[in-house]
């Protein structure tokens, strides 16, 4: 196998463990590799830090490429005023609770905290989802001007699911809603059986850095009852880390 050709198929790899975990065989049928020869690249990803294989065998995306995940996130800084959060909400709600940046026309999970359960939702720290597929990218599209958000829905709108929403006219209309309500559920927009509550993450600019969001199973996720109490939680939280990254709420402004 030629070195460039090797480098091809070894991003192609990487670019797909990024898109969704997996596992020799399933990573190796869906870029069309046979798989031996997938098994080569990706020892040799995991032996520079690219990718990290788990204990069941799925490989997710390492931390060499997680540094380097985003050029909105600076430093660790960020991860590390969002982290204990996350280990809160994890206890707390009894589910999985990350933290996601903008990266482009996507974003990418890039710090997870497990569910406190035997049945836990697979890990997706690494992971890159098109911003309109699912509430973390919307509750962050709040933030952009309109213009920005004409350019993002004017390109390529991918359904990930049967559930992702690709019309521009309908993904206007929760944009609007949500510079109101500031939190979103979304469930199985990206993956189908998955739901999720998120909202943003807000610099000292008023722009979004990224998310907070807790997902879990959608049979018991959100409990029976409690969908408002979740959001609202969700959303307190992010407020206390947005004023610890400097941002003022328009209310605090006007006052």
């Amino acid at each position: 196998m030629g070195t460039v050709q090797s480098v091809e198929r070894a991003m192609t790899l990487l670019r797909e463990v990024g898109r969704a975990p997996g596992g020799l065989v399933d990573l190796s049928e869906r870029v069309g590799l046979a798989t031996s020869t997938a098994a080569r690249l990706l020892a040799t990803l995991e032996s520079e830090g690219a990718i990290r294989r788990g204990e069941d065998g799925t490989y997710v995306v390492g931390p060499m490429v997680q540094n380097l995940a985003t050029d909105t996130d600076p430093s660790q800084r960020v991860r590390a005023i969002v982290h204990p959060y996350l280990v809160a909400l994890s206890e707390e709600l009894g589910e999985a609770a990350c933290f996601s940046v903008v990266s482009g026309r996507e974003i990418v999970t890039v710090d997870q905290v497990d569910a406190p359960k035997p049945v836990q939702a697979e890990n997706w720290t690494g992971t890159r989802v098109p911003l309109h597929a699912g509430g973390t990218g919307l509750v962050a599209m709040t933030t952009w001007t309109d213009e920005e958000i004409d350019d993002y829905l004017s390109g390529e709108l991918a359904a990930c699911s049967p559930n992702t929403v690709t019309d521009d006219g309908q993904l206007r209309g929760r944009i609007r809603r949500l510079r109101s309500s500031q939190v979103m559920w979304t469930h199985g927009e990206y993956v189908e059986g998955l739901s999720s509550c998120s909202a943003a993450v807000v610099g000292p600019n008023g722009r979004a850095i990224g998310a907070l969001y807790t997902y879990g199973p959608t049979y018991r996720y959100p409990p029976k009852g409690q969908s408002a109490v979740v959001a609202d939680r969700i959303l307190a939280v992010a407020a206390e880390i947005n004023a610890q990254l400097g941002h003022r709420a328009a209310d605090e402004e006007a006052s």
